[in-house]
């Protein structure tokens, strides 16, 4: 079994995440590096109905070829027939196996389909069929470590691609994310969880032995970890990134992009000084030229204290 050639275009990706990796963050992080992402995860099912709301979930042109689809579901047939659909709009599909969120496990989908690595592997069978590019987003087991068997299942099925977030489900995000996973190189295998920094992708890579990493929480307020430039922003290259966001993010969800905005606060002033009442007088404003003006003199101010 030779090595499936990657048709990834780089090394590190930003991950999927709910409410967090939309079209204005993952164009943030592409501008800084990012060599491919996923949309949120979307629901087979919403597809399959036809839901207005998944055109804002959907790569868009300028990106088309950078991002994966991600869809979620417990039913193969509905899941391949999803897949059908939206293959088109994004440089391959992908199945969320690993997310551990209750809402999600309830349905049967996510992470909850390692608890029959069957049903799982009917699903790939189905998907497999009707697309070309296929990987799988999963996490090392349910409640035990189990990658080997689900690995295994998976190649057996002939995905394209494994991306594999070293933590059970049970364990949510607690706990160490491992990084030594098995790895046998039958098919490209990208590894996730607790990639904070530069030296954290390199380290999980020579762990791994992986192709390569995915970002999450690791990139919210740091797009820079995508950047091969290895001094960590300036203050004034921060601001500008912050200035860039909010302007995307109102761009998009109008007046409420100042309220999106609010989830990537702490990680853009993340070790600044006096952050923690600058993040609480920010949370509170909903106007966005001053949320703008703000962020301004908060930098400006650090930047004269730097150079004084």
């Amino acid at each position: 079994m030779g090595t499936k050639n990657n048709f990834l275009p780089g090394t590190v990706g930003l991950a999927p995440m709910a409410g967090v990796t939309d079209y204005p963050f993952r164009k943030i992080c592409f501008e800084q590096g990012a060599k491919f992402a996923f949309t949120e995860m979307i629901s087979a099912k919403s597809v399959l109905l036809n839901i207005a709301v998944n055109e804002k979930y959907f790569p868009r042109t300028d990106e088309k070829n950078l991002v994966g689809v991600q869809l979620f579901g417990s039913d193969p047939f509905e899941l391949a027939q999803a897949a059908a659909l939206v293959e088109e709009r994004g440089l391959w599909v992908d199945l969320n196996a690993g997310c551990p969120v209750a809402k999600v496990v309830k349905r049967g989908a996510g992470s909850a389909l390692l608890k029959d690595i069957d049903l799982l592997k009917k699903i790939v069978r189905e998907m497999r069929r009707v697309v070309n590019k296929l990987s799988v987003k999963t996490r090392i087991g349910w409640e035990k470590n189990e990658f080997e068997k689900i690995y295994d299942a998976l190649v057996s099925e002939g995905v394209d691609i494994i991306f594999v977030h070293g933590r059970t489900a049970k364990q949510m995000y607690s706990g160490k994310a491992k990084w030594d996973i098995y790895n046998p190189g039958a098919v490209p295998l990208y590894i996730s969880g607790d990639i904070y920094s530069k030296e954290d992708i390199k380290q999980a890579m020579e762990l791994s032995g992986a192709d390569g990493v995915i970002v999450a929480r690791g990139a919210i307020g740091n797009p820079w970890i995508f950047s091969e430039n290895q001094n960590p922003p300036s203050i004034d290259d921060k601001l500008r990134v912050v200035l860039q966001h909010i302007d995307l993010l109102t761009g998009e969800y109008g007046k409420h992009g100042v309220i999106e905005f609010r989830k990537f606060v702490a990680g853009y002033t993340k070790d600044m000084p006096h952050a923690r009442e600058f993040r609480n007088k920010v949370m509170k404003i909903t106007d966005v030229n001053n949320l703008k003006q703000a962020f301004v003199e908060y930098f400006t101010n650090i930047s004269k204290h730097k150079h004084s």
